[in-house]
């Protein structure tokens, strides 16, 4: 194994010993790092020499006997035969005399004229100044001597004695043999010829890696392998790789096990001078070190070239120690001006490793301010640990409060159970009336977002009676400026959850033109971040639920990117969550689902947070609608956070278990959550039937239960709120109106609840409220109509995959309906759209759904007479002779795109 790319190293030794024999002096100089096979070279030397007729001296250098006078010399004469060579000996300085050293050099020659002599010394950096002076003496004058001097030394370290060293260098005889580290075809040819089984390729490959070529970290690692021979091989704790490293660290120089740990400390902060100053001692001294282990392949550069080398040696340094020198780097960085990220992170290490920080007076600010350099590095894991370390170190508490604060926003990110917590050293230095007025807006902020609104609520209160008291308009005087919304030039994006009591809000026109535009800009051109979080969020529902679902979900796959690449998990959650309504709303039941689960699934510790309930609620209203209600029954087993009913997203909560239960005839525990969703909202003032169209709920229930007059004060009062002009509310609404209408009257309020479902983009809700035109059409013997109607609703409701409204429809279908399953509504469809062109098809479908010529003809911006031809040509192409024969199917041939 030794002699792997060491030939020609091995020939030159052998060479110097031949030309030794033949009459020759010779000095032969092997250099190498530690491990790197000095003293096998030797040891094949000796080897050679005991086959021979050569007398043999050897000595070993030893740190330990460094001081110990001719320590060396005592071991070169005890190889010798009895009386050869006199004894040596120095004079009362310690020193050798010239008279003694002659002696000496005398009886070697007298040695060599009857056989070669050979003189081996290894380490020999290590011999004490009086046999160097002696070995000295044999260098200058030994070179008429039959005589081969064999010397080893490490790279890259000061002998004891600068004169022997320049007495070599002015012998002519002198070889130098260099002794590298292996090539990785060395490796392999090592680990091939090295007994028991045989690492593969691949794996000789990381051995190499792992051992930077150095022989005796090879050996070791090829040693450990033989003893668990596997392809994920990897060294063991304190195993034999493990003492190798340790071995060449002490054979490398002094202090090297220090200098290891602090080149692990410093990572790429390293200078020489860095390390001096660790270690305390000079720059050169330190660069020095680092060259000598980087020649033995412990280091490559200053860098460890594999972690099981740094593990190695770091497994040596006590906790304490470590904790020292990262909080001792930390004040050199800091001092050098270096950025803050690197200062904290050495804070954070010594912290981590039980180190006292309350010594430095600078570290809160530090951490605080490096905690933002971190969000911009997208690394919001080690920000929150600088914040958690800000908060521990602060003493003030105004400053203590301020950091919770912003760690609840920045934890955010990761997971919102414990950004929920946070805020509680806030509030309750809030409540007891000592928060500082120009902390109370970010606590706002933050509790808005986290759905918090009572809370929320009660802070701005505090904010107005702030700046009532200090007599300054607006926000002025209270140190905060416009929300990051409304500065962005989105105004009216504050629009649902986020309004407190009193607060007023657009019409719904408006916000379904100009505020939903400005919703859509300020999502296209802002930002993510944690100042923007909120307002996104009230864009993104404000184009949602009012405005453009279908952008909104393009809108929300873009923001998840980005809170990915942000790793960022809980604002994935966030939007994913965000995302699953939104589908849900546009009747993708199945990828509502999985939205919702991902949103789950990227939360840790899902029942500690009440966000958990807004895709929890999205789950189990799909599932319910899946008809899977086995799993909705699992899921609701599930603990949710004690804070769920507390904020905006219990609401979400209290209506889909509500619907669950509806959906499994529990009506009077189904009223009770609709109930008390709706007494939430409006105690919270968030009540916007756009959102929670919590009175249909409990109207839908209470007709069930034969409560007919509750449930038509509820159904008007909805009528009554703005968002009834909305098509989706108005289309619930008008659908709820219409069970206690007479039977005419309840046909046209079910045509124009399809033609505002049509428009919504919600295919569920339409196909409730077609399944009840069918019916209604049948009161009125129209069975034709009827089943055309019933088919659709049952076709639609299968596209969606709402299983459930399948089987509630099931029953109405005719029999060959329930057969065939219907495939025939789209065939006749796509007649209809063959038959008539698009002006044609779009006044057939208003006159099917109950509109009058007039009312035509101002909804499409066209002539009475311009109507009457249309509906000529319809009834010819058709083949009938009344609008009461129009097919319902028309409802659904404009798209609702088309009809908007």
């Amino acid at each position: 194994m030794e002699f792997a790319e060491r030939e020609p190293e091995v020939q030159a030794l052998r060479t110097a010993l031949g030309e030794c024999r033949s009459g020759a002096a010779r000095i032969v100089l092997i250099e190498g790092a530690a491990g790197c096979g000095k003293s096998e070279l030797i040891d094949t030397l000796s080897e050679w020499t005991d086959a021979g007729d050569d007398l043999a001296l050897r000595a070993f250098g030893s740190p330990t006997e460094r001081d110990l006078p001719l320590g060396l010399m005592r071991q070169l004469t005890g190889d010798a035969p009895a009386g050869a060579l006199p004894e040596c000996s120095t004079a009362p300085d310690g020193q050798p005399q010239v008279s003694a050293m002659r002696e000496f050099q005398a009886a070697l020659e007298r040695l060599s004229a009857t056989t070669p002599l050979v003189i081996s010394v290894d380490d020999v950096h290590h011999a004490d100044s009086a046999s160097l002076r002696y070995l000295q003496h044999i260098v200058r004058h030994g070179r008429s001597t039959r005589m081969l001097l064999v010397l080893t030394t490490p790279l890259h370290q000061d002998g004891q004695d600068a004169s022997f060293g320049t007495e070599l260098l002015r012998s002519r005889n002198l070889r130098r043999i260099r002794l590298r580290r292996l090539s990785p075809e060395g490796c392999l040819r090592v680990a091939a010829g090295s007994p028991g089984p045989t690492p593969r390729e691949a794996l000789s490959g990381e051995l190499h890696a792992i051992s930077g070529g150095n022989p005796l970290l090879l050996r070791a690692l090829l040693e450990e392998y033989r003893s668990a021979p596997t392809d994920a091989f990897r060294p063991e704790q304190g195993g034999l790789f493990g003492q190798a490293v340790l071995t060449c660290l002490r054979h490398s120089g002094p202090h090297m096990l220090d200098l290891g740990a602090a080149l692990a400390v410093l990572g790429d902060a390293y200078t020489s001078q860095r390390a001096g100053r660790l270690l305390g001692v000079p720059a050169f001294a330190a660069a020095q070190s680092v060259a000598s282990l980087s020649a033995c392949g412990i280091l490559n550069g200053h860098h460890f070239p594999h972690p099981y080398t740094e593990t190695a040696i770091l497994d040596q340094v006590p906790a304490d120690v470590l904790a020292g020198l990262h909080l001792r780097t930390a004040e050199l960085l800091h001092l050098e001006g270096e950025s803050v990220s690197q200062v904290a992170g050495h804070l954070l290490a010594a912290a981590r490793m039980g180190g006292s920080l309350t010594a430095v007076p600078w570290a809160v600010d530090v951490l605080r301010e490096a905690a933002e350099d971190l969000l911009t590095q997208s690394d919001p894991a080690r920000a929150t640990q600088a914040l958690e370390l800000a908060h521990e170190l602060s003493r003030d508490e105004q400053q203590r409060a301020d950091i919770k604060t912003r760690l609840a926003a920045v934890t955010w990110r990761v997971n919102p159970g414990r950004a929920e917590k946070h805020l509680s050293v806030p509030l309750a230095v809030l409540r007891s009336g000592r928060l500082a007025a120009e902390r109370l807006a970010p606590l706002a902020e933050l509790l808005s977002s986290q759905g918090r609104i009572a809370e929320a609520t009660e802070v701005r209160s505090m904010i107005l009676r702030e700046t009532v008291a200090s007599g300054a308009g607006g926000h002025e005087g209270t140190g905060y400026g416009p929300r990051p919304a409304e500065a962005a030039g989105t105004p009216g994006v504050r629009s649902e959850t986020a309004r407190g009591p009193g607060e007023g809000r657009p019409a719904p026109g408006a916000e379904s033109g100009a505020e939903t535009a400005a919703a859509e800009h300020f999502l296209r051109t802002t930002a993510l971040t944690d100042e923007t979080l909120e307002p996104v969020m009230r864009a993104l529902r404000t184009l949602s639920y009012f405005g453009h679902p279908e952008r909104a979900a393009v809108c929300c796959r873009e923001l998840i990117a980005e809170a990915e690449r942000q790793k960022a998990p809980a604002w994935q959650a966030l939007f994913s969550s965000a995302l699953a309504a939104v589908l849900l709303r546009l009747s993708d039941l199945h990828a509502a689902e999985e939205y919702a689960r991902r949103a789950l699934d990227c939360l840790p510790e899902q029942s500690s947070s009440a966000f958990m309930g807004s895709p929890t609620a999205t789950l189990i209203r799909a599932r319910t609608l899946m008809g899977d209600h086995a799993a909705v029954a699992r899921q609701l087993h599930q603990p949710v956070a004690e804070t769920l009913f507390k904020s905006t997203h219990g609401l979400a909560y209290l209506r889909a278990r509500g619907l669950y239960l509806m959906a499994t005839h529990q009506l009077h525990a189904a009223l009770g959550d609709f109930l008390e969703a709706g007494r939430l909202a409006r105690s919270w003032g968030v009540d916007r039937p756009a959102i929670l169209p919590w009175r249909t709920d409990a109207a839908d229930v209470l007709f069930r239960l034969g409560e007919t007059q509750r449930a038509k004060v509820l159904v008007e009062q909805q009528f009554a709120d703005p968002d009834a002009r909305r098509p989706w509310v108005r289309g619930i609404s008008l659908r709820l109106r219409a069970v206690t209408s007479d039977p005419r009257q309840q046909l046209a309020l079910l045509n124009q609840s399809v033609d505002e479902l049509s428009r919504s983009g919600d295919r569920v809700e339409l196909t409730r409220s077609l399944a009840a035109l069918g019916r209604s059409l049948r009161a009125i013997a129209e069975p034709a109509r009827a089943d055309a109607v019933i088919r659709r609703a049952w076709n639609l409701a299968r596209e969606c995959g709402a299983q459930s409204l399948c089987e509630e429809i099931r029953p109405e279908l005719g029999p060959e309906d329930r057969m065939s399953r219907s495939g025939a509504p789209e065939e006749y469809r796509s007649d209809l759209d063959t038959k008539l062109s698009d002006s044609e098809r779009r006044v057939a479908t208003l006159a099917a759904s109950g509109y009058t010529n007039r009312e035509i003809s101002l909804k499409l911006h066209i002539t009475v007479s311009t109507v009457e031809q249309h509906l000529t040509r319809v009834y010819r192409k058709l083949n009938i002779t009344r609008r009461q024969d129009l097919p319902v199917d028309l409802h659904l041939a404009v798209s609702a795109a088309e009809a908007v």
